[in-house]
């Protein structure tokens, strides 16, 4: 018989498997304890279950699925990239970002990405597959482990379009938030998308509010067009206003990501552009802040970073109209572990 990744398992079904096999409910609470509180990794450690019960998980499910295939550390700024491997063979790129005062880890929610941003490496990656739900949590109890931190804020920022595996991350949110399980604030998570209108839709309704991030990109659909290569069918204006009213719904902040390329999108006409896009469209309490992301470079020649005079007037015209704008920090960038820079 075949074994489970037990992490693939929500708790209502881990619940409906205790019950079964136990006939009694309150094992399936002390087995999610063991796996996303005390994130142990032997079910004989699980010393509060029965004997035989532990023997019988042993059996019939494993608790990691990943190995290590290769760790890289940022002379820089101790970034770390991991790259783990999968059971069948597929490649996961983690990235740890240590902060003096807490720690951030940056999750992949598919093996390559169908959005194929010219700017980004992960486009250069065939799209293989989603990732699973326990694959998605298992990212941060094996960095967690090799690193010895604890992870304070979790950002869906890694390899993929995380609403294109809508079902598998919004359950491994559910996880993360879930006092009974990780017991992560709902303002410590940012999900951000290229923008698929009614999966943010469909997201409002869910109760986990976590904050959304919009990877913008582009003040218009014709500029967009030419850094997004894949299929997004969606306008600029419309995944903005979704994004807003997402923010409405859940009473959290949206971020509106760009990155900033020489030549194609950093132009004062483009800050007037954007800042017109978002203005327009902003009511009295909305809270949205525009990260400025400057390039990374990722091989594509005709693509290079603009100056820092460029990206400082970029940010001072936007913050000029009312509205916030922050340059955001690169990490990672001596090791293939920053913005856009994620490739196996």
């Amino acid at each position: 018989m075949n074994k489970i990744f037990i992490l693939d398992l929500d708790p209502e079904q881990i619940g409906k498997y205790v019950l079964e096999k136990l006939l009694t409910k309150f094992r399936a609470k002390q087995i999610l304890e063991w796996l996303y509180k005390k994130k142990v990794d032997s079910f004989a450690e699980f010393s509060n279950l029965p004997v035989d019960f532990r023997k019988h998980l042993e059996e019939n499910f494993y608790l990691r699925s990943f190995t290590l295939k290769d760790k890289k550390t940022s002379k820089i700024d101790a970034s770390v990239r991991y790259s783990f491997k999968t059971l069948d063979g597929f490649e996961v790129i983690t990235v740890f970002l240590p902060h003096e005062n807490r720690n951030s880890i940056c999750l992949s929610t598919q093996i390559g990405c169908p959005i194929k941003c010219s700017f980004c490496a992960s486009g250069k990656v065939p799209f293989k597959r989603n990732l699973s739900r326990g694959e998605i949590l298992e990212q941060i109890l094996q960095v967690e482990k090799d690193s010895g931190a604890v992870i304070d804020s979790i950002l869906f920022m890694g390899m993929g379009e995380p609403l294109l595996n809508y079902d598998n991350v919004v359950s491994a949110i559910k996880s993360l938030v879930d006092p009974n399980q990780f017991g992560y604030g709902r303002r410590k998570i940012v999900l951000s998308s290229a923008g698929f209108v009614p999966q943010i839709v469909k997201l409002a309704d869910e109760n986990i509010a976590v904050r959304l991030a919009l990877s913008l990109h582009a003040p218009n659909d014709e500029t967009r067009e030419k850094i997004i290569t894949g299929k997004i069918p969606y306008f600029v204006e419309d995944i903005l206003v979704a994004g807003l009213e997402y923010g409405r719904k859940t009473k959290s902040k949206i971020t509106v990501e760009y990155v900033l390329i020489d030549g194609v999108n950093n132009t004062q006409a483009d800050a007037a552009a954007l800042a017109t896009l978002v203005g327009r469209n902003l009511t009295w309490n909305d809270k949205v802040q525009i990260n400025l992301i400057p390039y990374n470079p990722t091989g594509v020649e005709r693509y290079k970073p603009p100056s820092r005079e460029n990206v400082q007037a970029f940010k001072d015209y936007i913050c000029d109209t009312g509205l916030t704008a922050i340059i955001r920090e690169s990490r990672g960038t001596d090791i293939g572990a920053a913005c856009g820079q994620l490739i196996i």
